[in-house]
């Protein structure tokens, strides 16, 4: 064999033959693509979970909502209000879908409650409408708690019994209250002392009709 076909051991562990024999090689990651790998992966171990939303009246449990619900706002349409919105980007995998935000919103109880024979895919169904929501009194941030006077809450909850009073101080009767988020709506207080949360469908709540 001539000289210049011969190769000495340091040639060959030095990359003398792969550069010679045009060997593939294989590509190094780059960061962005390291990245990609690293949240994919991390993506594809975090357990899926639903996201907690406040939903119209009627609505069936929250998994079977998302299968039904196709976004097509005959609801939020026909709702008289505009108690009923689209849960923004933020809520993952319920995003866009409809809502109610006692915030800015809350749902009036209508007597006919238009948005359930409105939805096409029997995503509200007129079966345990209520309650849609978990309503909370915090005793810290309530006026009349804190020594002030105050009955707000009391005087346009449209649910008899749902709040009373004693020596001027409310409270929330959870097995009246349907949840509708009028009391968060109009609290005066500087920081709101009724905190209205989602059905916690793990944590006793009535089951939702499928």
């Amino acid at each position: 064999m001539e000289d210049s076909k011969r190769f000495t051991r340091r040639q060959l562990f030095g990359g003398f033959l792969q550069s010679h024999l045009s060997l593939p090689t294989l590509a190094e990651p780059t960061a962005s693509e390291a990245t990609a790998d690293t949240q994919e992966a991390k993506a594809a171990r975090r357990p899926s979970r639903l996201f907690p939303v406040i939903r119209p009246p009627g609505a069936v449990d929250e998994a079977t909502f998302l299968s039904r619900c196709t976004k097509c706002n005959a609801c939020v349409d026909i709702c008289p209000h505009d108690a009923i919105t689209h849960a923004p980007p933020s809520f993952r995998s319920a995003a866009g879908t409809p809502m109610i935000d006692p915030a800015k919103s809350p749902c009036r109880m209508c007597a006919d409650l238009p948005c359930i024979p409105a939805c096409p895919e029997q995503a509200l169904l007129p079966i345990d409408i209520w309650p849609i929501a978990t309503a909370r009194l915090l005793d810290y941030n309530c006026l009349a708690h804190q020594g002030s006077f105050c009955t707000v809450c009391e005087e346009h909850c449209p649910v008899p019994g749902a709040i009373t009073l004693s020596e001027g101080k409310p409270s929330i009767h959870s097995t009246a209250c349907t949840g509708c988020g009028i009391c968060h709506y109009v609290c005066p207080a500087p920081t709101n002392a009724i905190a209205v949360m989602p059905l916690a469908l793990d944590r006793g709540a009535t089951p939702r009709p499928s």
